[in-house]
């Protein structure tokens, strides 16, 4: 009796979550999503960290419910992803961005810190960290590719960092970096290391450049997500880089 009333009420909510789509923005849909996913216990493995800094770690690789359904509860909106060993995209149509802000300060000039474990799976292969994002992945990053990293600037292009660093190719290989842009006068300085953020020098960075052109209208972290599989995430509520013009 007790499972017929769940099923019940599960199937009125859907209908009912159904219709009201027609009618609602954006954000309620994403709000209602979650809610939704949360109800057939859905979502992923999410751990606080503490090392460097506090935040949360999203492990992409443990799983439940549909790849929809899982994202949105635990904070993502998706376009055109999967999960299957992490979370896989197949072009520049794969996207993820976060369904709040997350940001690592709290007012005055934009901080966004990630660390990032991904497997590029081709020579072709590419991932785009956009932080901090608006919701049409707009904004400051990295465009992630088998050898090295390089910046993103306010009109989307992707050019080599002027301080750079490669390394041999991670075609089908786990790889882990640490990713950290600052608002600093209105550009964007952009930085990171070729580790775990907990083993980072946060004194010194192994690529970056500072006064890149960019346009920091979101507050979100965005993934473009091309012939590649992210493994996990964590975004830091707090920065990482400790060197370089603060604000």
């Amino acid at each position: 009796m007790k499972f017929a009333k769940l099923f019940l009420f599960s199937t009125i909510l859907l209908s009912v979550m159904n219709c009201a789509e027609l009618f609602q923005s954006k954000d309620e849909k994403d709000n209602n999503d979650a809610l939704f996913a949360l109800l057939l216990n859905a979502g992923c493995t999410i751990t606080n960290v503490s090392a460097p800094t506090s935040g949360r770690k999203i492990d992409f690789t443990v799983c439940r419910g549909d790849a929809n359904a899982a994202l949105a509860a635990s904070g993502f909106t998706s376009s055109s992803v999967s999960l299957s060993g992490g979370l896989v995209g197949t072009g520049s149509n794969s996207t993820v961005y976060t369904t709040s802000s997350s940001l690592s300060s709290l007012g005055g000039d934009k901080k966004a810190s990630i660390e990032i474990v991904y497997v590029l799976s081709q020579g072709d292969s590419s991932v785009d960290a956009i932080l901090p994002s608006t919701t049409n992945l707009g904004g400051p990053g990295f465009h992630i590719l088998p050898t090295t990293v390089n910046k993103i600037a306010s009109n989307g292009s992707n050019s080599a960092l002027n301080t750079p660093r490669t390394w041999s190719s991670s075609v089908s290989a786990e790889k882990t970096l640490c990713l950290e842009v600052h608002q600093e006068s209105g550009n964007a300085h952009v930085f990171g290391w070729e580790s775990s953020c907990s083993s980072a020098n946060r004194g010194t960075y192994q690529f970056e450049e500072d006064g890149v052109s960019a346009d920091f209208g979101g507050d979100r972290i965005g993934l473009r997500i091309n012939k590649a599989t992210i493994k996990s995430i964590t975004i830091y509520s707090s920065n990482i880089g400790t060197s370089g013009s603060f604000q």
